[in-house]
C-alpha cells in the first residue's frame, strides 16, 4: 500500500485485507466473498472500468441493489480514483436523467433486474460511453435489445489489473451521495477520502467498540448516506456485511439469527414493522445482537421500549444527514435513554459542535438554550461542496476559516444538560391562528394508541386559522375509526390546538428516495 493511500478508501480495503484476508467481508442471498475475494474482485472490476476509458476524477453511477456485487463495483471505482455516485433507482428513469447529466458519468454500472430502466437512462444521457450489467441475487428479467459492454462477475475472470492507478490522496473527493429532496433534482455532496476514513475510525466510538468479529446487517439503499457511515467501519475493521435485496421484517429477523448478526441498524419505521407483526414473527432468536441502533426520524416512544424489551437492551441512536458525513452529528446511548431524554436525540459526537439559530441567520444568530430555532452542525466529516451547484453550496454551507457549519432547515432545542431535540423541519411548522405548531409531537401522541402503526402530521390551509393540524394514520386495525382517535387525542396532554382537527386513514405514507418521511407529498394530498 502506497504512503499516499493512508487515509484513502481505496488504502483501507488493502489495509483490511492485508490483516483479515479470510475473514468474511460481505454476504447477500447467494453470495459470499472474504476480503482478499473482495479485493481481488474489485480490481478486476476496476479494469474493465478502465478499458472503458474512466480515470481518476470520473464518475461512475450505480443502480444497485445492496449486494454483494455493489461493493465490488465500489470498491473498483475507489480502486482508480473514480467517484461512485449510487442513483435513486426507485425513482423513473425519466426522472434520475436530469441528474446523471449533472454528474456526467463515463459509465452506468446496474443490476440486471432494473435493465429495462436502465435502457432508458442511456439512451436519454448520451455522455454515458459505457455500461455494466451486474448480476445479483435478484432474479432478473434482461430487456430487448440490450447491449451492455461487460457483465459482472462473469466477466471478472478475464480482466485481471495489469496496471498501476493513479496515485490519490486524502483531499480528493471519494463518493457523491445524492440528498433525498422532494423536489427539482438531488443536490450530489461530496464526501472526501479523509472525511470517510476519518468517519470509518470515529464510528468504532458509536458502536461501543466496533471488532472485526462483529456482524451488521444492511437493508438500507445503496444511494443513502447511511448505507456508507455504516458500512465503512465494518470495512475498516475487518468484520463481516450482510445485504438484503429487500425489506421484509421476517426475512430481517431470520437472518438476524441464520447470520449471528451481532449490529441491527434500522430506521424507526422498520422497528415499527417488525412489531406490527411481533405476534407472529417474534419466534427468531436475536441474542447474538449486541447493540440494536436507529436514525433517520424520530423514533416514538412506545416503539423505542419494545427495542429495549424485545431486541436488545443495548441502544444507539444517531442524528446525522448527507452533509454530515459519518461522525459528524447526535448520538447517544442505552444509559441515557430514561425518563424525558426518551425523546432526545443525545449529544454532539466527539469533535462535533451544535448551534442553535435564528432560522435562516448565520452562526452569530445563536439563541438561549431552551429556544426553538434551526440546527447548525460543524465536525470533521462535515462536507461543504455541491456537485455542480456552488450557489448552493453557499446557502447551506457556512465556512467559519478553521472548520464548515451546516445550515440543516431542521427545527430543534437544546435542554439545559445539553441534549439535543428534533421538532421537525422548517417548512414543516404548522402555524394556526398565529401559535407554531410542530408536527413531532402531535405525532409521538398519536403513535401511543395501540391501533395506530404509522402517522404523519401536516398543515393544510384553513380560512379562519391560517392553518390547522390533519394526520394521515396508518393502522392496523381495519375497524378504527376518526372518533376513536379524536377521543384519544382529547384525552391526552396536548394542548387543544395542538390535536388534529382532519384525519385521513391511508395504506402507507410517501416517502423520499433514502426513506424519510415525505410530507410535502401529504401536503399535495
Amino acid at each position: 500500500m502506497r504512503e499516499s493511500d493512508q487515509y484513502t478508501l481505496r488504502g483501507m480495503l488493502h489495509r483490511t485485507t492485508k490483516w483479515y484476508p479470510d475473514n468474511e467481508a460481505v454476504v447477500d442471498e447467494t453470495t459470499r466473498l472474504t476480503y482478499a475475494e473482495l479485493k481481488d474482485s474489485a480490481q478486476r472490476c476496476a479494469a474493465i472500468y478502465f478499458k472503458l476509458g474512466v480515470r481518476k476524477g470520473d464518475r461512475v453511477v450505480f443502480m444497485l441493489y445492496p449486494s454483494t456485487i455493489h461493493c465490488v463495483a465500489l470498491f473498483a471505482a475507489f480502486e482508480l480514483g473514480a467517484i461512485p455516485v449510487g442513483l435513486h433507482y426507485r425513482e423513473t428513469a425519466k426522472a434520475l436523467a436530469p441528474m446523471v447529466e449533472r454528474l456526467s458519468p463515463r459509465v452506468l454500472v446496474y443490476d440486471a433486474g432494473m435493465e429495462d430502466k436502465a435502457k432508458i437512462v442511456l439512451d436519454l444521457c448520451p455522455m454515458v460511453t459505457g455500461s455494466i450489467r451486474a448480476a445479483s441475487s435478484v432474479p432478473a428479467k434482461l430487456a430487448a435489445g440490450a447491449n451492455p459492454d461487460a457483465e459482472i462477475p462473469a466477466d471478472l475472470k478475464d480482466h485481471p489489473m495489469e496496471f498501476e492507478p493513479m496515485p490519490i490522496y486524502e483531499t480528493d473527493p471519494a463518493l457523491i451521495v445524492l440528498s433525498s429532496g422532494t423536489t427539482g433534482v438531488p443536490k450530489g455532496i461530496v464526501h472526501t477520502h479523509r472525511s470517510y476514513t476519518d468517519g470509518a475510525r470515529g464510528a468504532v466510538f458509536n458502536y461501543n467498540g466496533l471488532k472485526s468479529g462483529d456482524s451488521y446487517l444492511n437493508l438500507l439503499t445503496t444511494s443513502f448516506v447511511a448505507w456508507y457511515n455504516s458500512s465503512m467501519a465494518f470495512f475498516n475493521v475487518g468484520a463481516k456485511i450482510v445485504f438484503r435485496s429487500k425489506w421484509d421484517p421476517e426475512e430481517c429477523l431470520r437472518t438476524i439469527q441464520e447470520e449471528k448478526i451481532s449490529i441491527a441498524f434500522l430506521v424507526p419505521t422498520m422497528y415499527r414493522m417488525i412489531f406490527a407483526k411481533w405476534d407472529e414473527i417474534g419466534k427468531y432468536d436475536l441474542s447474538s445482537i449486541r447493540m440494536a441502533a436507529f436514525a433517520g426520524e424520530i423514533m416514538d416512544l412506545n416503539t423505542l421500549k419494545k427495542v429495549k424489551k424485545y431486541i436488545c437492551p443495548h441502544l444507539m441512536q444517531l442524528y446525522g444527514t448527507t452533509e454530515l458525513g459519518a461522525s459528524a452529528g447526535t448520538i447517544m446511548f442505552e444509559e441515557d435513554m430514561v425518563d424525558d431524554l426518551m425523546t432526545s436525540v443525545g449529544k454532539p459526537m466527539p469533535n462535533t459542535d451544535i448551534r442553535i439559530i435564528e432560522p435562516g441567520g448565520t452562526r452569530f444568530d445563536e439563541l438561549e438554550q431552551g429556544k426553538s430555532g434551526e440546527i447548525i452542525v460543524s465536525g470533521p466529516t462535515v462536507s461543504n461542496i455541491v456537485w455542480d451547484g456552488p450557489g448552493i453550496a453557499r446557502k447551506i454551507f457556512e465556512p467559519d476559516g478553521k472548520s464548515t457549519w451546516w445550515h440543516s432547515g431542521d427545527m430543534g432545542h437544546l435542554d439545559a444538560r445539553g441534549w439535543l431535540y428534533l421538532e421537525g423541519r422548517t417548512d414543516d411548522m404548522i402555524i394556526s391562528g398565529g401559535i407554531n405548531i410542530m408536527p413531532a409531537r402531535v405525532e409521538e401522541v398519536l403513535l401511543g394508541h395501540p391501533d395506530v402503526t404509522e402517522t404523519a402530521v401536516v398543515g393544510i390551509a384553513d380560512q379562519s386559522w391560517g392553518q390547522k393540524v390533519m394526520a394521515f394514520v396508518v393502522s392496523k386495525n381495519p375497524d378504527l375509526k376518526i372518533e376513536d382517535l379524536e377521543i384519544f387525542m382529547k384525552d391526552s396532554e396536548l394542548a387543544d390546538y395542538q390535536r388534529p382537527r382532519a384525519y385521513k386513514f391511508v395504506e402507507m405514507l410517501p416517502r423520499t428516495a433514502t426513506g424519510k418521511m415525505n410530507r410535502k407529498a401529504l401536503r399535495d394530498k
